[in-house]
């Protein structure tokens, strides 16, 4: 079973969503029958499949999960806060008998306590089988005949046994099985090919048992035959239709990181030679060239399709979350989520869980109110919290917005100063935007005591730097008693990206082209100087302009005097213009994250390596700081 191990985890990660996603709806809506049984569904397979693997701790709490849903299913137990609160439970220890499975063989958890509590609920009076006076209920049913079902496993599939016993579930809800080829108990040792049948006595259609059957996961063909197909007359069975699922093939994160690095590689290699084909005006390659241009992007894209992930797979995290903290903090709280269907790439997708778990838990402590304060202020005594992605040109946004108290730059103010973060000379010169933005500064806390939620004095410059390190930006919106809005824009993917080439110095530094907002010719005489800072106007607009150079700390050999290329970027939701010594061109360029001493520097993402062999500095606009080099 150790070589199923990692199949039967990550599946059953899958299924503990769907629990955890339906227990939070059947919280709001406790009558939605259909939520309840894909609750039953969830468990009963999770149960299955624990038992299969002989992980004892797990089927028994899932059981005991499974009898407590089966009474609600039936209408004997009402749906309640303490019953979704030790299902909640149930939950997270069968979470962390996972977490220990993936670092070792043992589930290491103690399954009594909270089976004791599931089983508590379930100790009434069942209905059974008789009525009121103590008679036995006959039950008439439709005229059932029999039909011998004929399906087929995946070449690669691992768990047979757990198929076996998916199907035979699904089936068992539609009639009685009456046989099966190979025997049950072969079927239940997995000592079978890929192909068995079941015979049903149902009288489901067709439709109803390719349906079911559609919910198993691995089964490539079912065929289903009726009329006389029974255990004796199996060979005057009638085929009646078929059904195939779809192919997939799981691949391991490391494959896919290997692929992608593969394809960098090549990447720099056709740089290379379209580089030798300029040089020495090789008119033969450039037809073949162009095919390999063509064949490279489309690999390119190809690969970074498979990286992309949907952010559904952290979203889903933080509804159980919100719930569980809002209940704690006595708040009443709407958590609302948009865009689960935005794709990023996994290694982005991967690195965002934790500032959101920030942004969250900021928006529960700091910015909704307690009802009771709400309702003072004329709003709804539950507050509203907003969780959205959505696509903008090439990069992602995602918000996270609240309609609680706001953020007070005066207060802000106050706090920093207390906190010696800034002088009250530093504060009164200060606009309320950049009072406002002192929450990510490094020891900020507004929190009037240190709880598990927050007042440690660590949190959003974690978000900050995080979302920097990625390539990416973080935007605040605030307005006293309306309410908060973060916006945190992402590159798509950190692997390959197409960049604006320039040289500075003597030097070829590349800069991001979803960074890049124009370029411009600068005159001399357009370059105007605003109380010692050089500025350009730009459509109306004044724009600080910086000698690229200088903000690398190193002196700049250009006259400001002379014409020179302008590169126009977004900082921090302000255009600035980069003054350079020259334009390249754009490139593709894959991105070489810097190791070691060279992680911390500020003003640099990474590296990439030209087509040449020279290497280049990205340039991190975001933290390219005016002063500090």
């Amino acid at each position: 079973m150790e070589n199923y191990k990692d199949v039967f985890i990550s599946e059953s990660m899958e299924h503990i969503n769907s629990l955890t996603q339906g227990l939070l709806e059947l919280e709001k809506n406790p009558g939605n029958k259909e939520v309840i049984t894909e609750i039953f569904r969830a468990a009963h397979t999770l149960k299955g499949m624990s038992a299969t693997m002989g992980y004892e701790g797990m089927a028994q709490i899932t059981h005991d999960m499974e009898n407590l849903l089966d009474a609600v299913r039936n209408g004997e137990l009402e749906i309640s806060s303490e019953v979704i609160d030790v299902l909640f439970e149930a939950v997270d220890i069968l979470e962390s008998a996972l977490d220990s499975l993936s670092e070792s063989d043992e589930e290491n958890i103690d399954a009594q306590e909270v089976s004791q509590k599931l089983s508590k609920f379930t100790q009434i009076k069942r209905k059974g089988d008789k009525d009121a006076a103590g008679r036995k209920v006959e039950v008439s049913l439709p005229e059932e005949g029999i039909k011998r079902i004929d399906i087929q496993l995946d070449e690669d599939c691992t768990l047979k046994s757990v198929r076996v016993y998916m199907a035979f579930r699904e089936l068992r809800e539609l009639g009685e099985i009456v046989k099966c080829i190979p025997d049950e108990e072969k079927l239940e040792d997995g000592n079978f090919d890929r192909s068995f049948s079941i015979f049903l006595k149902t009288n489901a259609s067709e439709e109803e048992i390719r349906a079911r059957l559609k919910k198993v996961s691995e089964v490539s063909r079912v065929e289903i035959y009726s009329g006389e197909a029974s255990p004796a007359k199996e060979g005057k069975a009638k085929k009646v239709g078929d059904i195939k699922s779809v192919q997939t093939v799981r691949v391991s994160i490391e494959r896919l990181d290997s692929l992608m690095n593969l394809v960098g590689e090549l990447v720099i290699s056709k740089s290379r030679l379209f580089q030798i084909k300029n040089k020495y005006a090789i008119d033969e390659l450039n037809e073949t060239l162009a095919y390999i241009d063509k064949l490279t992007t489309s690999l390119q894209e190809e690969v970074q399709e498979m990286r992309m992930v949907e952010v559904r797979y952290v979203f889903d995290r933080f509804p159980r979350m919100v719930r569980d903290l809002a209940k704690k903090e006595g708040k009443l709280v709407e958590f609302v989520i948009e865009g689960k269907d935005i794709e990023l790439d996994r290694t982005v997708l991967d690195e965002i869980g934790d500032p959101l778990v920030h942004l969250l838990r900021n928006c529960i402590d700091h910015g909704i109110e307690a009802p009771e304060e709400r309702v003072r202020k004329g709003k709804d005594e539950k507050g509203r919290i907003l969780l959205k992605a959505r696509r903008v040109k090439d990069h992602v946004e995602i918000i996270v917005e609240d309609d609680g108290r706001g953020i007070d730059p005066e207060k802000i103010k106050r706090i920093a100063v207390e906190k010696g973060l800034i002088s009250e000379s530093e504060a009164a010169k200060m606009s309320d935007d950049e009072a406002k933005m002192l929450i990510f500064t490094p020891g900020f806390s507004s929190a009037d005591k240190v709880t598990d939620i927050s007042g440690r004095g660590v949190g959003l410059d974690v978000v900050r730097n995080k979302i920097l390190s990625l390539g990416g930006t973080v935007e605040l919106e605030s307005e006293v008693d309306k309410g908060t809005r973060f916006v945190l824009k992402l590159p798509l993917t950190l692997a390959i990206t197409k960049a604006l080439l320039i040289s500075a110095g003597g030097k070829i530094y590349a800069i991001p082209l979803n960074n890049v907002n124009e370029i411009l010719n600068v005159k001399a005489e357009d370059i105007s100087t605003v109380m010692g800072q050089e500025v350009i106007q730009l459509r109306g607009r004044i724009l600080p302009v910086y000698d690229l150079l200088s903000l690398l700390g190193k002196s700049s050999g250009t006259n400001s005097k002379h014409n020179r290329p302008v590169v126009i970027v977004e900082k921090g939701g302000n255009l600035i213009g980069l003054a350079v010594d020259g334009l390249i061109g754009q490139q593709e360029i894959v991105i070489k994250s810097l190791d070691g001493k060279l992680r911390d520097v500020r003003g640099f993402a990474g590296s990439t390596i030209l087509g040449d062999g020279r290497v280049s500095l990205i340039l991190d606009i975001a933290s390219l700081g005016v002063g500090e080099w």
